[in-house]
């Protein structure tokens, strides 16, 4: 497994085509570049220009390869809510389900049941008691109640929560799983997938042990890791911190 010295960039650092080179992006990508954004753009508004133009899988290389730190933008639970055109549920206890691609589903209010299958979905609960799930891959999925329970089985999900007491569990590879609010179990089943966990909180990741069997490295906020930095599973079975801080850099395992 190559491990790669990653800058993690801010909202408003400058991604250029030299950038793009050197991080071995696709000639089909460049020529998107080249034609939309010649002189490049900062990490935010590149992002936004390839999500606008649909062009999902590659704003997620994007995330990968310049970092996370962004990301709470993009998870924002109102923003996400506000940007919904298919399905909205501003009462308690709502049943949502989707099976088309590209869905955006927000809910305000409490005990939300929310599901989803279909890939590129855009998932946001304001309320307490949420239960959200995913299937499709290049899920965003936000959550600021207290209590939610989030499940995502796809792979590339990014999946944020601020309130208390959350549940996240992911099975597909390359997740991206942030918790601020406190006493929160983060776990993903999948490969190279990274965590971040607040005060109280829990993380579960995957490994390989030398025989080859999956395994998993667990982590408890104020014993063995750190509140609110990014961990990975290591080869020996512990989680290891993704060097650096959020606006700094990273290692990234792929």
């Amino acid at each position: 497994m190559k491990i790669d010295k990653i800058t993690e960039l801010r909202p408003q650092d400058l991604i250029t085509i030299e950038m793009l080179t050197e991080r071995g992006a696709c000639a089909e990508g460049m020529a998107w570049v080249k034609a939309n954004l010649p002189d490049g753009a900062p990490y935010q508004s590149f992002l936004e220009a390839l999500e606008a133009d649909s062009k999902y899988d590659w704003a997620s290389w994007l995330i990968f390869h310049f970092g996370a730190a962004v990301l709470a933008a993009n998870w924002r639970v109102p923003q996400i809510i506000s940007a919904t055109k298919k399905i909205v549920s501003s009462g308690d206890s709502a049943q949502i389900g989707s099976s088309g691609d590209s869905a955006q589903i927000g809910s305000s209010g409490n005990y939300a049941q929310i599901g989803s299958s279909g890939n590129y979905a855009q998932i946001g609960s304001s309320g307490d008691y949420a239960r959200i799930g995913s299937s499709g891959n290049y899920a965003r999925i936000g959550s600021s109640g207290d209590s939610a329970q989030i499940g995502s089985s796809g792979n590339y999900a990014r999946i944020g929560s601020s309130g208390n007491s959350a549940r996240i569990g992911s099975s597909g590879n390359s997740a991206q799983i942030e918790a601020t609010g406190k006493n929160s179990i983060l776990a993903c089943v999948g490969e190279n997938c990274i965590a971040k966990s607040a005060e109280g909180g829990c993380i579960a990741l995957r490994y390989t042990d030398a025989s080859g069997r999956a395994r998993l490295a667990v982590g408890y906020v104020g014993e063995d890791i750190e509140a609110d930095s990014w961990y990975r599973a290591g080869k020996e079975g512990k989680l290891e911190k993704v060097e650096g801080s959020d606006s700094s850099a990273q290692e990234t395992s792929r």
